[in-house]
């Protein structure tokens, strides 16, 4: 039992690597090879391109920043690495709000809006928590953010489960299939880490 306790953390960050690593080599096929960025510099080129650059940030970083060893050993460190993650949070969800407006899927626009806009929620949150040095819910709200800022990663497995294993096989029509799992992607993920940090928590508390 003591043996799991000590290897789950090093498993559960290997699957979250692994799967990041391989979702965002399969987004930028997609986006920059198969379907294409537009016909312009500043026709959402720019976009793309600044939104990928800024969410390589709180990608590679979150893993790091949660490493408890590197957090307590290296406390200079680590608030560095904050900084760049909260820099690179909130482009990446400024570029990802504009991109959410101005995308051509109608379908598609509330649900990324809505991640948008709670991304830079959180990563704001975690910010100015810490500022105040309120340690426990700027710990809090960074699992909240870098959470929103794995959905990409979610997106991504959803559309080959949806795609390839016919996970929503009960609805007919592909626009709203594609918001579905849009929604799925986010929402989920949320929900279950809303579950195990504040739920769990709060019935345990007498």
């Amino acid at each position: 039992m003591n043996t799991w306790k000590k290897v789950r953390p090093k498993v559960f960050w290997t699957v979250i690597v692994i799967f990041s690593a391989y979702y965002l080599y399969r987004a930028i096929l997609f986006r920059f090879f198969n379907e294409g960025t537009g016909p312009t510099f500043w026709n959402k080129q720019f976009l793309f391109v600044f939104h990928l650059f800024t969410t390589l940030a709180p990608l590679i970083l979150g893993p790091i920043q949660f490493w408890n060893k590197f957090r307590i050993r290296y406390v200079e460190w680590h608030r560095l690495l904050g900084k760049i993650y909260i820099v690179g949070s909130l482009l990446g969800g400024l570029t990802a709000l504009i991109l959410g407006i101005t995308q051509p899927y109608e379908g598609s626009i509330v649900p990324v809006v809505i991640l948008a806009l709670l991304w830079l929620f959180m990563t704001t949150s975690a910010w100015v928590t810490i500022k105040r040095k309120d340690i426990k819910n700027h710990r809090l709200f960074m699992i909240r953010s870098y959470t929103l800022a794995l959905t990409f990663v979610v997106l991504r497995l959803l559309g080959d489960l949806v795609y390839k294993a016919n996970l929503l096989f009960f609805i007919h029509s592909e626009e709203v299939k594609d918001a579905t799992y849009e929604w799925m992607s986010w929402v989920l993920p949320l929900l279950i880490v809303e579950f195990w940090i504040s739920w769990v928590p709060a019935l345990k508390k007498r």
